[in-house]
């Protein structure tokens, strides 16, 4: 789990959620970078999923030292019940090495949207579309798999559509800044 900031004078920026084993990424816009809003989007997820399928998908989360990240229990526990259904660990200090394949992720965020860009007008249905084009892209490390067609194997169907994900054709994936021009 991570953040990927827009513009350093504005708060908009996006939680990024990356599954290890189908290189499979959510995309959540944040109107801020605070604990609150992170919260919020682990409310929606657990609202959305049901909550057998939920605790196999969020088992571990591995994240940076961020302030965002900071209120571990909302993290940790299901928000109706307490119940703590995952473990938060946090990386070594200045080490996103330890997060390589999400921080290799981001540089397909900025093919779309390069440093320097601001968030401010970008909604949850750009933030869809832009994963989808991710989640789409076929990979070698996947024997030419899509990182969508990976997490089948993880989950259902029904549980992506569910979190706005769909397939896109690989002779149709855009990773440009042309993809949000409408």
């Amino acid at each position: 789990m991570d953040t990927v900031e827009g513009l350093k004078n504005e708060n908009d920026c996006f939680l990024t959620l990356l599954w290890r084993k189908s290189k499979f990424m959510l995309i959540f816009k944040l109107e801020s970078q605070t604990t609150d809003e992170v919260t919020r989007i682990f409310e929606i997820l657990q609202n959305l999923i049901p909550l057998d399928i939920y605790k196999d998908l969020f088992q571990v989360i591995l994240t940076d030292n961020g302030h965002e990240f900071f209120d571990v229990n909302n993290i940790e526990c299901i928000h109706s019940t307490g119940e703590y259904v995952t473990h938060l660990f946090f990386c070594d200090p200045h080490a996103s090495c330890q997060k390589g394949m999400l921080e290799k992720n981001h540089e397909f965020i900025r093919y779309i949207l390069p440093k320097g860009s601001s968030f401010k007008n970008i909604n949850q249905e750009d933030c869809n579309l832009i994963m989808n084009n991710i989640n789409s892209l076929c990979r070698d490390s996947l024997n030419g798999k899509s990182p969508y067609e990976a997490m089948l194997f993880l989950c259902d169907e029904y549980i992506l559509k569910k979190l706005g994900c769909h397939f896109i054709k690989s002779d149709e994936v855009n990773l440009t800044y042309d993809l949000l021009k409408y």
